[in-house]
C-alpha cells in the first residue's frame, strides 16, 4: 500500500481524501490543515493534526492548498526523504526547491464540497523531479482516475489557462444570464434546455 498524507482542507482535499480512501491501493494516513478545525464534513476517521505536528509516515504529501500558499506551507514540511507534491496547474514544480523529491499532481476540474466529483473521470496531469517518482506518482494517480497524462510546468500553465476560459469564463456568463432573468422577472428555467443543448453540441462539435 502507498501511503498518503494530505496537507489542506479546502475543497479539493474534501474530494481528494475520500478519493485516496476508496482507491484499493492506497492508504490515507493523516489530513494536516493550518485550522484542523475547517475539517468539518471529512469523512475519513484518520489522525487530523495542524502543520506544528510531527508529520507522519507517508510515502507521498499532497499539497492541496491555494496557489498562495504553496511555498510558504512547503517550507513548514520537514523533508524527511518522502515525495511531496501541489496540486497546482499555474505553479511550478521548482515552488518546491531545493526539495529532492518533488513533483505535481494536478486535477483539472472544478471541485465544490456539495457536488459530487467522479475521480475515476478527472484527469491528472503529473511531473516530478525524478523518472522514480514520476513512476510513484503515476501509480498512485492511476489509482484514482483513468485518465493520467504527464505534463510539464509550461504545459500546464498553458492548460491551466484554457481551463480558466472554459469554466470561469462560461460560468460567469451564465451567472450574468441568471442575473437578467431575475431582474427580468424571467424564468430561469427556460434557459436550461438551451444551455443543457450547447454542452452536449460541445462534447461533438468544434465550438467555431
Amino acid at each position: 500500500m502507498t501511503r498518503i498524507a494530505i496537507i489542506g482542507n479546502g475543497n479539493l482535499a474534501f474530494h481528494l481524501h475520500q478519493a485516496v480512501e476508496r482507491a484499493e491501493k492506497l492508504e490515507l494516513t493523516q489530513l494536516i490543515g493550518r485550522d484542523p478545525g475547517r475539517f468539518e464534513g471529512f469523512t475519513s476517521g484518520v489522525p487530523r493534526s495542524d502543520l506544528n505536528a510531527e508529520m507522519p509516515v507517508a510515502d507521498v504529501y499532497i499539497l492541496a492548498v491555494s496557489d498562495s500558499a504553496i511555498e510558504e506551507i512547503a517550507h513548514k514540511i520537514p523533508d524527511n526523504g518522502a515525495l511531496l507534491v501541489h496540486t497546482s496547474g499555474a505553479v511550478s514544480l521548482d515552488a518546491l526547491n531545493p526539495r529532492q523529491r518533488r513533483g505535481v499532481f494536478y486535477p483539472l476540474q472544478t471541485f465544490s464540497r456539495n457536488k459530487r466529483v467522479d475521480f475515476n473521470e478527472v484527469p491528472l496531469c503529473i511531473e516530478a523531479s525524478s523518472a522514480e517518482d514520476r513512476q510513484l506518482l503515476r501509480y498512485v494517480a492511476s489509482s484514482l482516475s483513468s485518465k493520467v497524462v504527464e505534463a510539464d510546468s509550461k504545459t500546464r500553465l498553458n492548460l491551466h489557462q484554457a481551463a480558466v476560459y472554459i469554466n470561469n469564463f462560461t460560468n460567469h456568463m451564465v451567472h450574468l444570464g441568471q442575473e437578467f432573468c431575475r431582474k427580468s422577472d424571467l424564468s430561469i428555467d427556460l434557459l436550461s434546455p438551451l444551455l443543457k443543448e450547447t454542452f452536449e453540441k460541445l462534447q461533438e462539435m468544434d465550438a467555431f
